[in-house]
């Protein structure tokens, strides 16, 4: 287990993967983790964002795909969302939560009445720099812990360059692998 953002939250990251915050600058609200053996180019960012009131929940996915579009200025005909789909953690049948998040679970003070998870797997066409021409395919997954009552959003992003043998669809097995591994491990320890 990984502690995430001075220990508030823990999270399963893989062992070799590295925390990018060692070679470079990351912005406060966000821990950044890039798996460097065996060079799938994955990084994994979780983010605390402000709770984004103008998003339904079953919008949420759209809404946080397309904002990494942007930042990759990717077009809309560049990008695709495979699956999505909206789980109330409070409400939903348990067996469907605890798969997805077993060990998840709120500290006392933010007891929260309403608590959605919006997960989603999709890819991008992004430029390999700010003026290439030369354009690949990133896979990406992610799941957003839209948590009213803090006013927060928390996004966790997993992201890779599509391999040659994942050309017929989306994120890798074992990258979904990890992906589910990091979700069914997290827990808020603090707020």
């Amino acid at each position: 287990m990984v502690g995430l953002f001075g220990g508030a939250i823990e999270a399963s990251v893989p062992s070799a993967w590295r925390d990018v915050s060692q070679v470079r600058q990351v912005p406060d609200n966000q821990e950044v983790y890039q798996d460097c053996t065996e060079e799938t180019g994955a990084v994994l960012v979780v983010e605390i964002i402000e709770y984004q009131r103008d998003v339904s929940n079953s919008d949420a996915c759209s809404f946080f795909m397309k904002d990494l579009a942007d930042a990759n200025e990717v077009s809309l005909e560049e990008q695709h969302i495979d699956m999505s789909q909206v789980l109330n953690l409070l409400e939903d049948e348990k067996e469907r939560v605890h798969q997805l998040l077993p060990n998840f679970s709120l500290p006392e003070p933010l007891g929260a009445s309403q608590l959605y998870a919006c997960i989603a797997k999709g890819s991008q066409k992004v430029a390999q720099g700010k003026k290439s021409t030369n354009a690949h395919y990133i896979d990406v997954e992610l799941c957003v812990l839209r948590l009213e009552n803090v006013e927060t959003d928390l996004l966790i992003t997993l992201s890779a360059p599509r391999r040659e043998t994942n050309r017929g669809g989306g994120v890798g097995a074992e990258l979904s692998n990890v992906f589910k591994e990091i979700l069914t491990s997290l827990n808020i320890q603090d707020w």
